[in-house]
């Protein structure tokens, strides 16, 4: 017989699959400084984007597809079995020798990677009590920024070795993702899960009775990702080209952005169940709309470090809130399909935004990249005003 766990080890166990995501996801950006002097790139800005981008490919089918899975056989046995294709598919891209085995082996991963967000989220709603699932909800997404922030401090490490040195930033994680899959198989089933009544349809959560808040909620993760994944991937690169640091100093400099944006994170994380989603979210993406504005304006080392300082610190007001509301405005029988679908959009809106700022910076047309970000944030906050506030409702 199964023994009972904590809600503490199943929100943990449950996060630390974004923490993985969220190194696999930040590292790449690093990686990429060093991978063009070791694997030949036919089309250097497009391939560059591409790689930078993989994991978040593979991110799109994965959501979607396993949190359909997830809804079909349980959470925890999807639990089991992503963690596994992470592994192989991680040690695949180690060992690449050319721009297509490293960019398919990324895609991979990300489908795996993909998988954590919609099982981990609605696991973590459906087993946290309603007055405090914003807490547990935001302290996996304080998780990815850990699973960031160490990817920076990795890669500081790591730019000396040369070949060697982006290999093992990018299959460092394989030794926690053993640790963690062996400590999963002590967690029990989301009862909520295990007691609904009615079978998943694939469709029913578009259906007129759900339709309406699952698809603003996605589409608001949609803009949110196109701006959070088009500044932080890209950000390496930008003070690469400018030549405003060293590669070394560029992980160093984006590590501190990182601790700024986990100490942000950590107060939205205590606040989120007072406050509410909605007023959060607002705030944020209202400030790095004006923020966006204001950048190209002061396009120097030290107006981009105090600029960016601010983007990091309100990016984590929203990167908080676009991951909790999805969990929310659904229910059991299709909540691993709907966040799914949402992080899914989320996905697809990361891959435009590294693409499209990855061109915009590489024609120095650093102007309108700001200014298209700062446009997508006003957009997001008036689908926002249309979402209903979900602070304390009961799932079901």
């Amino acid at each position: 017989m199964q023994k009972p766990a904590s809600t503490n080890k199943i929100v943990i166990l449950s996060a630390f699959g974004m923490l993985l995501d969220g190194y696999q996801l930040t590292v790449i950006a690093f990686a990429v400084l060093l991978i063009p002097d070791y694997i030949h790139l036919s089309d250097y800005s497009l391939d560059y984007g591409l790689l930078i981008a993989s994991v978040i490919i593979g991110a799109i089918i994965g959501t979607i597809l396993v949190g359909y899975l997830s809804d079909l056989v349980g959470r925890r046995r999807v639990y089991l079995s992503t963690l596994l294709f992470f592994i192989l598919f991680d040690m695949i891209s180690v060992f690449s020798v050319n721009f297509y085995m490293l960019f398919i082996s990324r895609v991979l991963l990300g489908v795996v990677l993909g998988a954590e967000y919609p099982v981990a989220n609605s696991y973590i709603a459906e087993v946290t009590p309603s007055d405090k699932r914003g807490f547990y909800l935001a302290f996996a997404t304080v998780f990815f920024s850990v699973g960031s922030i160490s990817s920076a401090i990795v890669a500081v490490f790591m730019f000396p070795l040369g070949n060697i040195g982006w290999r093992l930033m990018l299959g460092v994680a394989v030794i926690p993702a053993i640790i963690v899959e062996f400590m999963r198989f002590s967690l029990p089933e989301s009862k909520l899960w295990e007691e609904k009544k009615e079978k998943t349809g694939f469709l029913e959560m578009f259906s007129k009775k759900y339709s309406k808040n699952i698809i603003l909620a996605a589409l608001i993760w949609f803009l949110y990702d196109i701006v959070a994944y088009g500044l932080s991937l890209t950000l390496p690169t930008i003070l690469k080209l400018g030549h405003f640091v060293t590669n070394v100093d560029n992980a160093l400099l984006t590590t501190f952005f990182l601790v700024i944006g986990i100490i942000s994170g950590v107060f939205v994380m205590i606040k989120v169940d007072k406050f509410g989603r909605k007023g959060i979210q607002i705030t944020g993406f209202l400030m790095m709309a004006i923020l966006f504005l204001i950048l190209p304006h002061y396009y120097f080392l030290v107006g981009i470090i105090v600029i960016v300082s601010f983007l990091e610190l309100f990016n984590s007001f929203d990167g908080a809130t676009v991951g909790i509301i999805p969990a929310e405005v659904t229910i059991t029988r299709f909540r691993g399909t709907s966040y799914g679908f949402s992080s899914m959009m989320g996905k697809i809106g990361a891959v435009i935004g590294v693409i499209a700022m990855s061109l915009l910076i590489h024609g120095k047309n650093y102007f309108n990249a700001y200014i298209f970000l700062a446009v997508i944030m006003i957009i997001a906050i008036l689908l926002t005003l249309l979402l209903p506030e979900t602070k304390n409702i009961r799932l079901e």
